[in-house]
Parts: C-alpha cells; sequence; structure tokens
C-alpha cells in the first residue's frame, strides 16, 4: 500500500519536493567538483539525518570534465586523420589509440584524455536505515550536480537529434559516443587502406566525411567543456527531490522485503561518477545480498516514463524483472500516462547496470522523448510542473510496492544468481 495518501499528504509532499528544487537551484553554479556542490552535499546530508537514518559523506576524488577528456580524444583522431596522408604508419596509430581511449572512457571513465583534465574532490551523500533490516536492500540514487550548459543541448540539436532517433526506431542505434567511435572507426579504415597502397579521390572523399565530422564533434566539445553550469532545477534538483520525497515515504511505512538505502550522487554530470564509486568502495558489503538500485532522473516537466535502455557507446538493457515490474505499474496506474522510453546517455542507474546489478532509471520526459530546458540556463525552478513530479513520485512509490512482491514471490523458490537477475 503506498504511503503516499489523501489531498493533504499529497499537498505536503508537493510543497517539500518544490521546496528541495528551490533550495538546490539556489546553489548556484554546482558544476561537479566545485565548492558550489559541496555545500549542497552538506545541505542534503541535513535533510537526510533524522531518528531513522545514518548519513554520510563519501568523498572521492574524479576527473568529472568528459567534454574535455573527449576533446583530446577527438584532437588525437583528427591529427591521425590529417597524418595518415602522408604516413599511413603513423596515422593508424594515432586514430587507433583515439578509438581505444574514447571506447575506454565510455566503459571505465578511465583513459589517457581523462588523465589530462583537471582533478576534483566531489561527494556522495550516503544513507542507510538505523538498525538491522531486511538482506535484500533498495538503492535509491539521484545526482545532484549541475550539468554544464552548452550548443549542444540547445532545444534546436536536441529536438532535432529526438527525431532521428524516432525515425530509427526499433533499430539498434548507437549512443553519441557510438558515432564517435564509428567516425574513429571510418578514419582507421581510410588510414589501413592508405597503409596498403590504396589512394586516389575515392579514399580521399571517403576520408574526408568522418573527418569532418571529427573538426564538429571537437568544436562542440570544446565549447562544453568551457561551459558554466545550469541553475539544473529540473536536471536534475527535481529528481533528488523525488528521491527524498520516496524515502521519506517509505521510512513511513517501509517495504518489509527490501532496505533502504539512498546515494545522491556528486560529479553526475561526469557519467555518473558517484555511483560508479560507491559501488566500488562497498563492493564486499553490496555483496552479501541482493541489491536492486532505482535511479530518479530528472522530472521536472512531461509524463513518466521507464528506462528500458540506457548507455552513450553501446546501449544496455535494464533488469529485465524490473522492466516487467515497470510495465505492470504502469497498466494499473494508467492514469499516469507512463511509458518506456530508450535512452542513449547515462542515467542515475546506469553504472550498476554496467556492473551488472539489477537496476532501472524513472524520470519525466516531454512527447519527444526530452527532458525539457535540460543543461540550459533557462532550466530554473519556476519552469518546474508540479505534476510531473507529483506523477514520477507515484510511479516511484508503486515500483517499489511491485520490486517488493516480486521479492516476495521469489523468496520461497531457489533464486538466480543477483548477476543473472540483473539481465
Amino acid at each position: 500500500m503506498s504511503p503516499l495518501k489523501g489531498p493533504s499528504a499529497n499537498n505536503l509532499q508537493l510543497m517539500r519536493v518544490a521546496d528541495t528544487i528551490s533550495a538546490l537551484a539556489g546553489f548556484e553554479r554546482r558544476g561537479a567538483g566545485t565548492d558550489a556542490e559541496r555545500r549542497a552535499a552538506l545541505w542534503l546530508a541535513g535533510e537526510l539525518r533524522g531518528a531513522r537514518r545514518d548519513v554520510e559523506l563519501q568523498t572521492f576524488w574524479c576527473r568529472p570534465n568528459w567534454a574535455a577528456a573527449q576533446a583530446w580524444h577527438i584532437a588525437l583522431g583528427l591529427a591521425g586523420s590529417l597524418v595518415s596522408v602522408s604516413s599511413p604508419a603513423a596515422g593508424i596509430a594515432m586514430v587507433a589509440i583515439a578509438l581505444l581511449s574514447v571506447i575506454a572512457d565510455a566503459t571505465t571513465g578511465v583513459s589517457p584524455g581523462r588523465r589530462l583534465t583537471l582533478e576534483r574532490a566531489s561527494q556522495n551523500v550516503v544513507s542507510q536505515p538505523v538498525g538491522p533490516g531486511p538482506r535484500e536492500r533498495l538503492i535509491v540514487t539521484a545526482n545532484y550536480d549541475a550539468g554544464r550548459t552548452g550548443l549542444v543541448y540547445r532545444a534546436g540539436p536536441r529536438a532535432a537529434c529526438a527525431a532521428l532517433r524516432r525515425s530509427v526506431i526499433g533499430a539498434p542505434a548507437p549512443g553519441w559516443i557510438g558515432w564517435l567511435a564509428i567516425a574513429l572507426g571510418w578514419v582507421l579504415v581510410t588510414a589501413i587502406l592508405r597503409h596498403g597502397g590504396a589512394g586516389g579521390t575515392a579514399v580521399g572523399i571517403a576520408q574526408l566525411i568522418p573527418t569532418a565530422a571529427l573538426v564538429l564533434a571537437l568544436a562542440l566539445a570544446l565549447e562544453l567543456a568551457t561551459s558554466e553550469p545550469g541553475p539544473a532545477a529540473g536536471d536534475n534538483a527535481s529528481g533528488v527531490a523525488v528521491a527524498l520525497a520516496l524515502v521519506r515515504a517509505l521510512d513511513v511505512a517501509p517495504p518489509p522485503r527490501l532496505a533502504v538505502d539512498v546515494v545522491l550522487q556528486g560529479a553526475g554530470d561526469g557519467g555518473m561518477i558517484g555511483l560508479r564509486r560507491h559501488l566500488r568502495a562497498r563492493r564486499r558489503d553490496l555483496a552479501r545480498g541482493d541489491v536492486v538500485v532505482l535511479g530518479i532522473a530528472a522530472c521536472g516537466a512531461g509524463r513518466p516514463r521507464w528506462w528500458d535502455s540506457d548507455g552513450s557507446l553501446i546501449p544496455l538493457r535494464y533488469a529485465r524483472w524490473l522492466r516487467a515490474c515497470a510495465q505492470r505499474v504502469a497498466a494499473a496506474e494508467s492514469y499516469l500516462g507512463a511509458t518506456a522510453v530508450r535512452g542513449r546517455g547515462v542515467t542515475p542507474a546506469f553504472p550498476a547496470r554496467a556492473a551488472r546489478r539489477a537496476a532501472i532509471t524513472i524520470g519525466s520526459l516531454d512527447r519527444r522523448g526530452l527532458a525539457p530546458r535540460s543543461h540550459q540556463a533557462r532550466d530554473t525552478p519556476p519552469a518546474i510542473e508540479p505534476g510531473s513530479a507529483d506523477a514520477t513520485l507515484e510511479l516511484a512509490l508503486a515500483l517499489v510496492d511491485a520490486i517488493d512482491a516480486e521479492l516476495g514471490a521469489h523468496a520461497s523458490a531457489p533464486a538466480p544468481p543477483a548477476a543473472a537477475r540483473a539481465l
């Protein structure tokens, strides 16, 4: 039974969600690894402290400027393309290193380009219930830092990309890092052809197309790497506000089979580094029982969604049984209008999925499949649609009930390994 019932309870929750969004947006320029981000972490820790919860700040060092890291890789690949005209062997080596670096950065967050960016201190706000509890654990997570604004996040380019994605719906399509890897692979093939003795106009034209794409990608990456953080009221202060409201409701009426943890991530704009570091730091503790990770993405406008898949390189599907739970909830709570979406970015629960944990992300998107005003200067508290956050909170509560019931249904039967259940 959902603990969020009645008009007064709804109004109270909505007021607290709105207050949280406004308070977080008040920490201006709270980019990953900034002083403003650390002040926001202290404030969030104070919001979570109470008789039922332990709270700690989990500090870690990271290099969150992913745009600058990829700019280094793109520049190396572009230089290799130019060098391959006169020295194919050297060009092959340079482009191959760039391609491998792009893939390494997307999959591990470690690459030569990352090493060339500034290192910053960030923090996770981690909270666990006091005392003994169920063996199974639900981790509710959202990133509280503010993403950089940039040309790639303007309404026009985002809408064009969304339209292109809709045109190939149902077909396996990579994320933007995947397209970058394809461009570098294309250049690598032309360099290999030159090394084998091929030449002429045909090879030149074939090489020109991905090289021009790399020039554009480099310009966009450099512009983004030097951009300021936005207010990030919708993406993702709204997700943090819904996560806090969800946990408060579950503390009042705890699910019988789940201990509810909270991980409010720092350095989310660097590829959700915060959750990746948390899972690594707590891997022994988290191995003692089944762990389900519920990510809360932007929910400041639009209708509720759950992510079927996500990933900027090669999209990965979230846990099948969690997607089935979301489908059942959407059917039972049809008034919410919740539907599935295939993401091509990095949402709060994605690092858990990449680590083969049972995970799923929910949030709110508009009819184009976009989080309105995400990474834009217009993403301010007055632009938030209260009904979107409310609907996402209701979806989250119903989904937790469904997850708890699913665990109960398997309690008496031999359960598959946790890694297998994550797929």
